[in-house]
């Protein structure tokens, strides 16, 4: 599950942002300029229909017990303002300032 996840999960995510852009003003314009990209919407719409995706296919594959089995996602995309974080499962993203921790998710226990 994890290699599966460690393979696909990027390129699901970009498939999904490009998915997410063209059904927004950006296909209207014709333009599919990454500055849109940093979009609060666009991100969590194409983190969710990523960690679907990427779900689905791993229960695809089929040859394991479901329930046995399991991964856990941590995705920061970093822009020069700000930096967008997206997790899937007991897994969490801590930021460090000054040697203080600032959560930037929760984990889904």
């Amino acid at each position: 599950v994890a290699d599966h996840c460690r393979r696909r999960l990027h390129a699901a995510l970009l498939d999904e942002l490009k998915k997410v852009m063209e059904d927004t003003e950006a296909r209207a314009s014709g333009s599919m300029d990454p500055s849109r990209w940093e979009s609060q919407q666009a991100w969590e719409e194409a983190s969710t229909n990523c960690f679907s995706k990427v779900d689905s296919e791993v229960r695809a594959l089929g040859g394991v017990e479901m329930e046995t089995v399991g991964s856990t996602a941590v995705v920061a995309v970093v822009f020069s303002s700000h930096i967008v974080v997206a997790n899937c499962g007991d897994s969490r993203a801590v930021l460090c300032r000054g040697r203080k921790p600032m959560p930037l998710s929760l984990d889904h226990k």
